[in-house]
């Protein structure tokens, strides 16, 4: 039962991310032909974050505003230029998981940001310093994630197993099992709580 609601609830979130970011590319489309860079960056950043495995509007989303950031560097409008690449750079953090599913936009993303910085500098070790600093700054280490990921997982089995086992037929309370599932969503809300504060 709790594996079938689990497919569901999969199922219906991949539906709403799906549904969002086709509704977000086609209002992307909109602004991008009445010539409204910024709104259209806009829209294709939240149809970047509605994020579902092999959706094709993510793609799209992707290309829409690297596209953006190229052609507005191209005709010197530097402002647009960071935002779109902003734009790729925190839709590809966001979205990651235990890898980065976005690697290569995210490098392109930290070299052209850099890059826009040192504008007019011939320096090239400062403009290894800003890359230095844009790849340091990439938000929670994949091992975080997992002990986030545990600690949802933890909590849960510990308050399904406090409903089920923690109390008997007679609606008596039964003390071992008890224990048992608060141990389980205690140990579960401390990796959360550790996860989120160290992440």
């Amino acid at each position: 039962m709790l594996l079938l609601l689990g497919v569901l609830s999969l199922g219906l979130l991949t539906w709403r991310a799906v549904s969002d970011g086709e509704a977000a590319m086609r209002a992307s489309d909109a602004a991008f032909n009445q010539g409204d860079l910024r709104t259209a960056l806009v829209h294709a950043r939240r149809g970047a974050t509605s994020y579902a495995p092999g959706a094709p509007h993510v793609a799209r989303a992707y290309a829409r505003l690297q596209a953006i950031a190229i052609g507005a560097e191209s005709r010197g409008d530097l402002e647009i230029a960071q935002e779109a690449w902003r734009a790729v750079r925190s839709a590809a953090l966001e979205t990651r998981g235990m890898t980065q599913g976005h690697a290569l936009e995210l490098e392109r993303a930290n070299r052209a940001l850099a890059r826009l910085a040192t504008r007019g500098h011939e320096d090239p070790e400062q403009r290894k310093a800003v890359l230095a600093q844009l790849e340091q700054s990439q938000g929670p280490r994949a091992r975080w994630i997992l002990v986030l990921g545990l600690g949802f997982v933890l909590s849960t089995f510990g308050l399904v197993w406090l409903g089920v086992r923690g109390v008997d037929a007679r609606g008596g309370v039964v003390r071992r099992q008890l224990l048992f599932g608060g141990g389980l969503a205690l140990a579960g809300a401390v990796c959360w709580t550790i996860a989120v504060w160290l992440a």
